[in-house]
């Protein structure tokens, strides 16, 4: 019996850590923040990129749009850094540098 919560409480920990992603999106929980001023970025468990665009060696994951949108995704990851949640970010699917169109988050809000 001891065996069996050993290992139910190392596949909890191993599912709370892992990360998944599709063409366009990735889920994790959000482990790096780069504050640049002109290429803000972020990096989900794993340092795994969408499929369907460059993440570069290190799963780096850049901000699309205007210096203020920029700024308030920046502003919602580093929250949800914070905070431990889950998030889904949505990036562009043209095989070019990873830019996140928007980020969902997906656990924790109950």
């Amino acid at each position: 019996m001891k065996f069996v919560k050993m290992a139910l409480l190392i596949s909890v920990l191993l599912a709370s850590t892992s990360a998944s992603a599709g063409a366009y999106f990735v889920s994790g929980k959000i482990t790096s923040l780069l504050a640049s001023a002109t290429d803000p970025a972020i990096r989900i468990t794993g340092d795994v990129s969408p499929d369907d665009c460059n993440g570069g060696n290190y799963g780096w994951l850049y901000f699309q749009g205007t210096a203020e949108e920029q700024q308030r995704v920046y502003a919602t990851a580093l929250a949800l850094s914070l905070s431990g949640h889950t998030a889904t970010v949505y990036t562009n699917n043209d095989g070019e540098s990873c830019r996140i169109t928007s980020i969902q988050v997906t656990s924790g809000l109950n």
